[in-house]
C-alpha cells in the first residue's frame, strides 16, 4: 500500500514530467528517502533535484556573494558572537547578567532568541521596552541584538535575513516543489516564495498516524509493553529475527533516541546485526571519541599520571611517532616507576631532575618523555585567560601528534575537531574571548557532545535502520517498529523561552513563533509524518523504569492506536492493559514470548534450560557444572572453604619447592608478623609476589598517606641525630635551629616526591609536621641516654646477618633498626619509631600472638651485631623500646625488658615450620581486613577461620600456628 503522501508527490512530479523540478525538502536526507519511495512504487521519476531552502538560496545567491565579498555565518560562527557579546557586556557599569552568568546553557538560550529575531526581520531599532516584561532585560536583548548587527557589518557577514536580499526570481522555469511545513520561519519563506514564485507547489501530507482514517494499518499493528528499555529492545530484536526477514527492510523509531540508540548498538553488535543510525551515536562509542573525553578529564583533574597511562594502556595514545623502537609497555612502566602524581608543573620538573641525575638506561625514554610532555604543555595560559579555541587547539594537537586512528568513525572525528577549532580560531581572530578554565572547559564539552559518530543520514542495504521520532518514518520501509512509546517520551513540552516569552513574541512581531505553537505544530508534524508509514508494524513501551523503580504509562497516542485496532472508540487504559497482558522481560520466556519465542543469545538459552513447561526454575547446578568445568571447580572451592576441613582452597599449600624456598629466605621481623597476622597476605605478598601499585592517587582531603607521613618523620629523626652526634659529644648537642632546617628541607624534598591537592592542604599537613617535630624535640631535650646508631642496616660485610637462636638455630635476618641508644656501660637500648597510635601495643601483650617480634628480635639481631662488628664484645641489649614521639603518641615510650629470649626462639622456630609445612591460611580477624590489598580476592574468607582452627582435625596441621597465637 502507498501513503497518500507518496501518492501526491508523484503526482507533482507527473504534472510536468520533462520540467526541471527541484524537491524542497528539511534535511537533504529526507528528500532522498521521499524520493527513493516515489522511484520504488513507480519507477524512475526525471528532472528532480533534491535541495533544502538554505542551499538553494546560498546557490543562487553565491555570484553575488563573491562579487560583494561577503561570508554565510555559520551557526557556531553566530553563537561565539553572541558569546563575546554578553561577555564585553559585563564589564560594563549595572550589567543585566555578570561574568559568572555567562554560562554555555545561557549563551545557547540568547543565541536562539536573537537567531529567532533574524529570522522574523526583527531589528534592534524595531524593538520597543514596552513589548518586554522586564525592561532591563529588554534592553538587554536590544543592545545584544544591535552590537550583533554592527558584527555582521563590520564583518561582510550574511545570515538569513540578509540572504533574503540576495535572492531573485529563477528564470528558467525550475518547478518547486515543498511538502507542506508550518515550521518555517519567515525569512525561510521570504526566501521560497521570492525564488519560486508562481511555480511553486506543495503537495498534501497525510493525516495524522492516529486518525482512523490514516494510512497507518492500526488493523494490524501489535503491540506489547516490556520490563525495561532493553527488554523491549531485544524483543524487538526477536521479532526482527523470527520473522527472517531481510535486515534492510526493517526500521526502527524510537521516541527517546539516545536511550533507545545505544541499546540497539550493544545489542546488535553483541549478536553481529548491521545496524544504520539515523541520529548518529554519542561521541564515546568511536575510540578517538574515548580518547578526547578522557584528555578532557585529565585536562579538568590537573592532569593525574593515571589518566594518561590509561590512553596508553587502552590504545587511545601512542608514542610511536616519538620513538617506534620502544614498545607502549616500556613507556607505560617508566611512567608508573615516576612519582608524577598530579599537576602539571610536577611533570616537566621531575622530568627534568630525572633526567639530569637518573638512571642511565633510562634516561633516553626519560628525555624523549620530557619532550613530549613539553610539547603538551607549550603556551600555557593563566588562570584568567583560557579560552574553548586554545582547549581545542591543545586537543587538536594532542591528537594530531599522538592519537590513533582505528576507522572511519576516528578520522571523521579527528576532521571535526580541526573544523571547530578553525571556526573558534576565526572568530577569536575578530574578538578573542578570554574567560576561567572551567568555563572554557564547559563549553569544549558541550561542544563535543555535538559530534556523532556511525552517522546514517539514510538508511543503507543489508541493515536494520535506527531513527529518532523526529526525523523517523521516512524510508518507506514494510517492517516498522515505534519503540518507547510511554507518556513521559512521547509529551511534547511547550516550555517558554526564558529570553523571549510568548507574551512577549506576541508583542514584538507577528512573524515570531510562539512556542505553545511550536510544540504543536512539531508534534502534528511527527504525527502526519507517522502517518505515511504502510506494512506491518509494530508498536511498544516500557511499563517499567528501573532506574527510578517505578511504573511507567503508555502514550495516549498508544491507546487510540489500539482502539482504532479494534474498532472500539471507548476503550481505556485498563483494557488495553488486559489485552497486552504480562509484560516482556529481558530473558525469553515460552510463557510470555508465545509471539516471538527466540532465544537471543546464551542467556536466553539459559532460561529456558533452567525453566520448565511451567515457568518455575529448575536446579540446573549439574547441567551448569557439566557446560562449565572450571565453574564446577570453583564450586567446589566454594564449598571446601566453607566446610571445616582445612584445604588448599584455605590456603594449606604442600609443595617441596616451597619448603626448599621458605629455608633458603632471609627474613625481616615485619614479615615474620605479616606472617602471624595472616599468613594468606603474606603468601599472596612474599611469597607470589603480588603487590598492589604504588602510585599516587588523588585526594582533596590529604596529602601525605600515613605510611609517607611515618617516612618523612623517620627522615627528619635520622638527619637531626646523625648531625648532632657526629662529633661524638656526650650529651647530644640538642639545636632547634639545626632540627627547623632539616624539617624545612625534608618538607621540600617530600613536597617534590610526593604531590599535594592544594597550597591549603601542604600547609596544613606540614604545620602538623612541624607541631610533631617540636615534639620530639622536646622530648629528646630530656633523655639521658646516648643516641649511638641511626637506621641501622642488620648486614654484616654487606650480606644480611646470620642470627643465632638460643637453641642453636639460626635466621638469616635483614632489616633495619631506627635506633640503638647506649643507656649504661655495655648496656644498650633498641628505639623503632611509631607515628600512629600507641592504642595496640598494650603492656600485658608482649609477643601478641607473634604479631609484635620486632622489639625481639632486633634486640638479639642488634646485640649480635655489636659484637660480631666489634664495637662492644660484652654488649648486652636489655630494653627495646616503641617510641611515639608526635602529638598523636604524646611521646609515650612502650618499653620491653628483653628477658624471654628462650619464648622467642620457640615462637620463631614455629613460625618457620608452620611455613614449610604450606600452612598460608586467612587470619579469623575481620577488622584485619578492611585495609588489606587483597580483601577483594577473599572476600569472606576469614569469617570461616574461627570454626576451621577450633576443629578438632584441624589441630595438628595447626598445632605451630596455634600455638604462636596463644603466646601473648
Amino acid at each position: 500500500m502507498v501513503s497518500a503522501f507518496i501518492r501526491n508527490l508523484h503526482e507533482s512530479f507527473q504534472t510536468f514530467p520533462l520540467s526541471k523540478k527541484v524537491l524542497l525538502a528539511p534535511r537533504f536526507a529526507d528528500g532522498q528517502m521521499w524520493l527513493h519511495q516515489v522511484c520504488r512504487v513507480y519507477g524512475h521519476v526525471l528532472n528532480v533535484e533534491v535541495q533544502t531552502i538554505e542551499s538553494l538560496a546560498l546557490k543562487q545567491a553565491a555570484l553575488k556573494l563573491f562579487q560583494q565579498k561577503k561570508t554565510v555565518i555559520r551557526p557556531q560562527q553566530s553563537f561565539w558572537i553572541i558569546q563575546q557579546i554578553m561577555m564585553e557586556l559585563t564589564k560594563g557599569e549595572d550589567t543585566y547578567l555578570s561574568d559568572t552568568m555567562i554560562t554555555p546553557g545561557m549563551v545557547s538560550c540568547f543565541h536562539r532568541s536573537i537567531e529567532d529575531l533574524r529570522q522574523a526581520f526583527v531589528q534592534a531599532k524595531d524593538l520597543e521596552l514596552s513589548y518586554f516584561i522586564d525592561l532591563p532585560k529588554g534592553m538587554y536583548v536590544r543592545e545584544v541584538l544591535l552590537r550583533y548587527e554592527k558584527m555582521l557589518l563590520e564583518h561582510n557577514f550574511v545570515d538569513q535575513m540578509l540572504l533574503t536580499d540576495l535572492v531573485e526570481v529563477e528564470q528558467d522555469g525550475t518547478l518547486f516543489i515543498v511538502p507542506e511545513n508550518s515550521l518555517l520561519s519567515h525569512a525561510q519563506q521570504t526566501i521560497l516564495q521570492t525564488i519560486a514564485g508562481e511555480r511553486l507547489v506543495k503537495p498534501m501530507l497525510g493525516l495524522p498516524f492516529t486518525a482512523s482514517e490514516s494510512d497507518f494499518p492500526a488493523d494490524k499493528a501489535q503491540l506489547f509493553h516490556a520490563t525495561g528499555t532493553l527488554a523491549e529492545v531485544r524483543e524487538v530484536m526477536r521479532r526482527v529475527l523470527v520473522q527472517e526477514n531481510p535486515l534492510d527492510q526493517v526500521e526502527v523509531i524510537a521516541s527517546n533516541y539516545e536511550d533507545y540508540a545505544s541499546a540497539m548498538h550493544t545489542l546488535s553488535a553483541e549478536l553481529d546485526i548491521s545496524c544504520t543510525y539515523g541520529g548518529g551515536l554519542p561521541l564515546q562509542y568511536a575510540r578517538m571519541g574515548r580518547t578526547l573525553l578522557k584528555l578532557i578529564h585529565w585536562l579538568e583533574n590537573d592532569f593525574p599520571i593515571a589518566d594518561f597511562i590509561s590512553l596508553l594502556r587502552d590504545g587511545g595514545l601512542s608514542l610511536r611517532n616519538v620513538d617506534d623502537s620502544i614498545r607502549s609497555s616500556e613507556w607505560i612502566r617508566t611512567l608508573e616507576k615516576l612519582p608524577i602524581g598530579w599537576g602539571k608543573e610536577r611533570y616537566l620538573d621531575l622530568l627534568e631532575s630525572i633526567e639530569v641525575g637518573g638512571d642511565a638506561e633510562e634516561k633516553p625514554l626519560v628525555v624523549s618523555l620530557r619532550k613530549v610532555f613539553q610539547g603538551i604543555f607549550a603556551k600555557w595560559p593563566s588562570e584568567d585567560a583560557w579560552s574553548p579555541a586554545f582547549i581545542l587547539t591543545w586537543l587538536q594537537r594532542i591528537v594530531s601528534d599522538y592519537g590513533t586512528i582505528q576507522n572511519e568513525d576516528d578520522a571523521g572525528i579527528v576532521k571535526e575537531i580541526d573544523e571547530l577549532a578553525a571556526t573558534l580560531a576565526s572568530v577569536d581572530a575578530i574578538s578573542p574571548s578570554l574567560m576561567k578554565k572551567d568555563v572554557a572547559q564547559q563549553y569544549v564539552t558541550q561542544l563535543l557532545s555535538g559530534i556523532r559518530v556511525k552517522v546514517a543520514s539514510t538508511p543503507s542495504p543489508g541493515a536494520i535502520h535506527i531513527s529518532s521520532l523526529s526525523g523517523g518514518g521516512l524510508t518507506g520501509r514494510p517492517f516498522t517498529y515505534i519503540v518507547g512509546m510511554d507518556e513521559h517520551n512521547w509529551s511534547v513540552a511547550s516550555r517558554q523561552d526564558p529570553v523571549l516569552l510568548d507574551e512577549e513574541r506576541q508583542n514584538i512581531s507577528a512573524h515570531l513563533l510562539l512556542a505553545s505553537e511550536r510544540g504543536k505544530l512539531a508534534k502534528l508534524d511527527q504525527h502526519r509524518r507517522l502517518g505515511s508509514i504502510t506494512g506491518n508494524v509494530t508498536l511498544s513501551y516500557s511499563s517499567y523504569q528501573i532506574a527510578e523503580g517505578k511504573q511507567a504509562s503508555p502514550a495516549f497516542e498508544l491507546l487510540k492506536i489500539f482502539r482504532n485496532k479494534l474498532q472500539m472508540s471507548d476503550a481505556d487504559y485498563t483494557a488495553m492493559g488486559n489485552a497486552l497482558g504480562m509484560p516482556v522481560s529481558y530473558l525469553s520466556h515460552k510463557a510470555t514470548n508465545e509471539v516471538s519465542f527466540l532465544p537471543l543469545d546464551s542467556s536466553d538459552l539459559w532460561t529456558v534450560a533452567l525453566t520448565d513447561k511451567h515457568d518455575q526454575t529448575r536446579n540446573g547446578r549439574d547441567t551448569l557444572n557439566a557446560a562449565y568445568p572450571h565453574m564446577n571447580k570453583g564450586s567446589q572451592a566454594v564449598m571446601n572453604r566453607v566446610s571445616n576441613a582445612i584445604t588448599a582452597h584455605d590456603g594449606f599449600i604442600q609443595s617441596d619447592t616451597l619448603v626448599a624456598e621458605m629455608g633458603q629466605r632471609s627474613f625481616s621481623a615485619s614479615q615474620l608478623e605479616r606472617y602471624a597476622e595472616c599468613p594468606m597476605r603474606f603468601y599472596f605478598g612474599y611469597v607470589l609476589g603480588i603487590w598492589a601499585k604504588d602510585e599516587a592517587v588523588y585526594d582533596r582531603t590529604r596529602w601525605l598517606e600515613p605510611m609517607d607521613r611515618g617516612n618523612l618523620l623517620h627522615r627528619i629523626f635520622y638527619e637531626y641525630l646523625k648531625q648532632i652526634t657526629s662529633d661524638g659529644s656526650l650529651p647530644a648537642n640538642h639545636d632547634r635551629t639545626i632540627m627547623q632546617a632539616i624539617t624545612e628541607k625534608q618538607l621540600a624534598d617530600f613536597e617534590q616526591l610526593v604531590p599535594a591537592p592544594s597550597q591549603l592542604i601542604l600547609q596544613k599537613e606540614s604545620d602538623e609536621i612541624r607541631q610533631d617535630v617540636e615534639w620530639f624535640y622536646n622530648e629528646e631535650l630530656t633523655k639521658t641516654t646516648r643516641p649511638l646508631y641511626f637506621e641501622q642496616d642488620l648486614t654484616i660485610d654487606g650480606e644480611p646477618m646470620t642470627l643465632k637462636l638460643t637453641d642453636g638455630s639460626s635466621l638469616t635476618l635483614k632489616g633495619f633498626i631506627d635506633r640503638i641508644d647506649q643507656i649504661g656501660p655495655n648496656a644498650y637500648r633498641i628505639i623503632d619509631y611509631k607515628t600512629g597510635s600507641p592504642g595496640k601495643y598494650r603492656d600485658n601483650a608482649y609477643f601478641a600472638g607473634g604479631t609484635q617480634l620486632q622489639h625481639a628480635l632486633y634486640a638479639l639481631a642488634a646485640e649480635q651485631w655489636l659484637k660480631d662488628t666489634g664495637r662492644d664484645k660484652d654488649a648486652q641489649v636489655t630494653e627495646s623500646a616503641y617510641y611515639f614521639p608526635t602529638a598523636r603518641g604524646v611521646g609515650r615510650e612502650v618499653v620491653r625488658a628483653q628477658d624471654k629470649r628462650e619464648v622467642l626462639t620457640g615462637l620463631v622456630r614455629s613460625l618457620l615450620t608452620s611455613m614449610e609445612q604450606g600452612v598460608y591460611i586467612p587470619t579469623e580477624d575481620a577488622r584485619r581486613c578492611r585495609y588489606c590489598d587483597y580483601a577483594t580476592v577473599c572476600v569472606n574468607h576469614a569469617s570461616f577461620m574461627g570454626d576451621k582452627k577450633k576443629d578438632l582435625g584441624n589441630v595438628v596441621r595447626l598445632k605451630e600456628l596455634l600455638e604462636v597465637e596463644a603466646i601473648d
